[in-house]
């Protein structure tokens, strides 16, 4: 084999023999690296992801911030609106001091020249002073008086209402108690146009037997006897009813004449008088007696 070929194979074991560490140094440092820039890299996403996180929290904050600053510039806004009006309320209130020390000094020198008036001025300023407290006892006496009196005009008020409603109400009364005479002296006069004068007995009452009050009573008690029918009613001598009164019983229509016989305070006791019982009905208890002024 020629030399250099020796010397070439020499040189080539040689470097395999340096290269093969090397090879597994680069390799090992190759493996090393890969896993240091794998980690690497997902330390670069981890801090990517948590740059974009702390952006966008930085851009809420920033937000937020910015809101804060428009509602303390309003706010500012606003405190020098209020600022300058409350300059404007001290403006006015020293102006209002002013016065009043101009006034305070009118006064102390009114004082002085008061101080320095005669007996009979601090007499007479006592007096006027006595006289202002009784007025202010009066007007608070009088304002007393002025409410009791209004108290008194409402509870006046309130019972005239209630006397004009209870006027009103005896009103109609009367209207309809005229309304019933006028219907049953209607009937009265029909009877007596249809069947003819009335029992000749009524004429025979006495002057002064006339009716001279108005009542609408009723019958209380029915007494039926062998020759005659008695029958009570619940109006006596306090209601004004007297002896010898003729006054006609009434059911709708005219049933008959109650003669007053007998007078008591609360009731009255009499024979009644043109009862049919055939065409008109009897006597009943409950049948309506009525008075009326000049019959």
């Amino acid at each position: 084999m020629h030399i250099l070929t020796k010397i070439f194979v020499v040189l080539v074991s040689l470097l395999a023999v340096m290269l093969v560490p090397l090879v597994v140094t680069y390799v090992h440092n190759e493996e090393s690296f890969r896993a240091k820039f794998d980690q690497a890299d997902a330390e670069k996403i981890t801090a990517r992801s948590s740059l974009e996180a702390a952006k966008a929290n930085f851009t809420a904050v920033l937000a937020r911030k910015d809101n804060e600053i428009t509602d303390r510039v309003r706010t500012i806004g606003e405190l020098r609106s209020l600022l300058t009006q409350k300059e404007r309320e001290v403006q006015e209130k020293d102006a209002l001091l002013a016065r009043a020390s101009e006034m305070d000094a009118d006064i102390m020198a009114q004082l002085s020249r008061l101080a320095s008036a005669t007996d009979a001025g601090q007499k007479l300023t006592e007096s006027l002073v006595s006289e202002v407290r009784q007025l202010r006892q009066e007007g608070l006496m009088a304002e007393r008086q002025k409410v009791e009196l209004d108290e008194a005009l409402r509870d006046a008020q309130a019972q005239l209402e209630v006397s004009t409603r209870a006027r009103r109400a005896l009103e109609e009364e009367v209207q309809r108690l005229k309304d019933e005479t006028a219907s049953l002296i209607d009937r009265v006069s029909r009877y007596v146009a249809a069947v003819g004068e009335l029992d000749s007995r009524r004429a025979t009452v006495a002057a002064g037997a006339m009716v001279d009050v108005d009542l609408d009573c009723r019958i209380i008690r029915v007494r039926r006897e062998a020759d005659r029918t008695l029958a009570e009613i619940d109006a006596g001598q306090r209601d004004g009813v007297k002896v010898g009164w003729v006054v006609p019983i009434g059911r709708g229509d005219f049933v008959a004449n109650l003669r007053i016989l007998t007078v008591d305070v609360n009731t009255a006791t009499g024979v009644v008088e043109m009862e049919n019982a055939t065409t008109r009905g009897r006597v009943e208890v409950g049948d309506r007696v009525l008075f009326r002024t000049g019959r």
